[in-house]
Parts: structure tokens; sequence; C-alpha cells
């Protein structure tokens, strides 16, 4: 499965780096969560299958490939090394706003893994949340924010 970097990998991008100790097990359930919505929730995998490089969601958390780092300067959520890229970066913000945020954000980057440029398709990674229950359609088609859901109509890119 998709992998956390504690310590046994060492990214091509600088500044990815070592998940923390304080932030593996919110890591790990962000994971472990993803894994569930995969499983559970079929329109995830449709949504994914569709994005540029056709890969399911399924697909990417199988894929050993793909690592989980930390990424200590980063001023956004998270990031990926580049389009179809697979180091993940997770930033500090996303873990003090909480494990849900974790979550979106490791789902939002998996749709950069699967081929998601941000300058081509704005809304594609951030819409991929809507795919896995964390946001309502009416975010999405008014841009009005509920706070109640980690999807944020305002993220491009």
């Amino acid at each position: 499965m998709i992998q956390i970097n504690i310590g046994d990998h060492v990214s091509s991008e600088a500044g990815y780096v070592t998940v923390p100790n304080s932030f593996r097990d919110m890591t790990r359930w962000a994971r472990t969560k993803a894994l569930s919505i995969a499983k559970n929730m079929p329109s995830a995998d449709v949504y994914f299958r569709a994005l540029p490089n056709g890969h399911s969601l399924t697909t990417l958390l199988a894929d050993r490939s793909i690592w989980i780092n930390y990424g200590p300067s980063l001023t956004v959520l998270g990031e990926t090394n580049f389009a179809g890229g697979k180091e993940i970066a997770i930033a500090p913000s996303s873990y003090r706003i909480g494990r849900w945020t974790v979550l979106a954000t490791l789902i939002h980057e998996l749709a950069h893994v699967d081929g998601v440029r941000g300058s081509v398709s704005p809304r594609a990674a951030e819409d991929a949340l809507l795919a896995c229950g964390l946001g309502k359609r009416s975010e999405q088609t008014t841009g009005v924010d509920d706070p109640s859901t980690p999807y944020d109509p305002s993220i491009r890119g």
C-alpha cells in the first residue's frame, strides 16, 4: 500500500522529509480512512478512473511506490512533486487543522498523482473530495464553503 515516510525513505524532492512521530498516527488514520472510502464508496474509483492517468483510488492506494512525506516549509496544505509524480508532502497547517484535513489533502494530492495538472484542470483535484464523500455538491455549485466538511470550493490547483 501507499507508504508513509517514517525515516526509511529519502524523497527525490527537496524539502520533503520524514513524517514526524507526532503526526504519524494522524497520517496512518488518513491512509486507513482513504482505503475505507475506496472500498465502500464506488464513486471514488469512478472519479479517479476519469482523471488523466486513469487509475482508480483503490489502485493508487495499493501502489507502494507512492510516498507520503512531511513538507515543513509548505505554505499550502499539501503538494505533489509533479502531476503524475509519486512524492506527496503534507504541510504543518494540514496537521494543525486536523485529521479530516490530512485525509482531504491526501485525496487531493492523489488526484495530482493520477495526472491532474492544476493549471489545466484547476478544480479537478479538490473535486475528488466530493466523489469521496468529503464535501457537499452544494459547496461546488454555490462556491460557499461549509465549514463542517474538508472540501473547500475556493481551492484551485
